[in-house]
């Protein structure tokens, strides 16, 4: 055989894997595209400025804890006219761990969850509320002894 049909062959054998490639690449999904896209990604930036608005007011811890408890300690300046919020926390090894409960207003900013309804561990607080219009948003990570 010689160098003439080596490189014939090479260039077959190119262009059928490049087709194959192709082919290939067309009957894949591409989970990323979202239908609603652009809703979320305007909910997420209203995550980004609800965490930005708490910042403005204060980067310190809101949940703490104590032997009986866990507390929520809602800065000065963001709970005075409470509107609604929400209070989650969540468990990467069992979703039946998680804790959903509701910030009812009641001119107090602490609220409190007792520890005999968490399970000891790792938990993601996210908390989220609204005062006066204005929306509040922050996670930390939690140890629950």
């Amino acid at each position: 055989m010689n160098w003439g049909h080596k490189i014939g062959i090479v260039i077959v054998l190119f262009v059928t894997g490049m087709l194959g490639l192709v082919f290939y690449a067309s009957q894949q999904t591409n989970e990323m595209i979202d239908d609603n896209y652009y809703q979320k990604e305007l909910a997420y930036q209203d995550v980004i400025d609800a965490k930005q608005n708490l910042y403005d007011l204060t980067s310190d811890n809101l949940i703490h804890q104590n032997v009986n408890e866990v507390f929520i300690i809602l800065p000065n300046g963001a709970f005075e006219k409470l509107e609604k919020g929400q209070i989650e926390f969540l468990r990467t090894d069992s979703k039946a761990k998680d804790i959903h409960l509701p910030i009812i207003p009641n001119g107090s900013n602490r609220r409190s969850i007792m520890k005999t309804a968490l399970s000891k561990g790792i938990y993601k607080g996210r908390i989220s509320w609204t005062n006066n219009g204005k929306a509040y948003y922050k996670e930390e990570s939690i140890f629950v002894e």
